[in-house]
């Protein structure tokens, strides 16, 4: 799964703890080689056709582009992360069940 957070200004996360929860690669406004998350600061511009699912940390416009979660600024973001893209990975079906539904 490939998950892009954008961080709202003044927002920040674990990147190193979410790493190790989910077991995937995190980078900083780049992408992983194949799935993870990209982490950009608000105002950057990402490559939108890139992730399966956009994460909003505190306020940011997006202009016509959407989210699929927004977390508030009061909120723990980097349990949040953990929590959904944890319960994401395990309703995914595995790329070799996908085909051979009988």
């Amino acid at each position: 799964m490939r998950s892009l957070v954008i961080l709202g200004p003044g927002m920040s996360i674990d990147t190193e703890l979410i790493a190790n929860a989910l077991k995937d690669e995190v980078k900083i406004n780049s992408y992983p080689k194949a799935e993870g998350l990209a982490v950009f600061d608000c105002g950057k511009e990402p490559d939108w056709a890139w992730p399966d699912n956009v994460i909003v940390v505190g306020q940011c416009e997006l202009g016509r582009h959407h989210f699929d979660l927004q977390i508030a600024k009061t909120e723990d973001a980097t349990s949040r992360i953990i929590e959904t893209l944890s319960v994401l990975e395990e309703s995914e079906v595995p790329e070799e069940e996908s085909g051979n539904a009988e």
